[in-house]
């Protein structure tokens, strides 16, 4: 989703958290589960690239 580009760490964070809920519960259909995944991976990917460049930023200061 584009618009997840847009999100701050804390509220793709909060996301993730509010679909692994939403999967876990067990009542949603498998294309709702699918749907929810796929958006899952895709903020996962997105705060793993942010932590990425917060780790070599700190590595820069550190090293400065």
């Amino acid at each position: 989703m584009e618009e997840n580009k847009e999100m701050s760490f804390e509220c793709k964070l909060a996301r993730l958290q509010e679909i692994v809920r939403s999967v876990e519960g067990g009542t949603l259909s498998i294309d709702e589960s699918m749907k929810l995944y796929e958006e899952g991976k895709k903020l996962i990917k997105e705060l793993n690239e942010t932590l990425d460049e917060a780790t070599k930023t700190v590595a820069e200061v550190v090293a400065e």
